[in-house]
């Protein structure tokens, strides 16, 4: 299954809006948030959003630790 650049593009977007509030309050910087949701995304191409979400969280908050 291939993705375009643009349809990843908008995952990561909504991703990141999703997660941006969660972020702030463990203080993650927009760039390692990027780089969460990047890493998520290519580990779980075919998981739900929900899943992806849950992963990055955790991802954040140890890097938060």
């Amino acid at each position: 299954m291939s993705v375009s650049a643009s349809e990843h593009d908008i995952v990561v977007a909504r991703l990141m809006r999703q997660l941006y509030g969660f972020a702030q309050g463990l203080n993650v910087n927009e760039f390692d948030l990027r780089v969460i949701v990047e890493r998520v995304i290519t580990d779980m191409p075919l998981m739900p959003d929900e899943d992806r979400l849950a992963r990055a969280r955790n991802w954040m908050l140890i890097a938060s630790a």
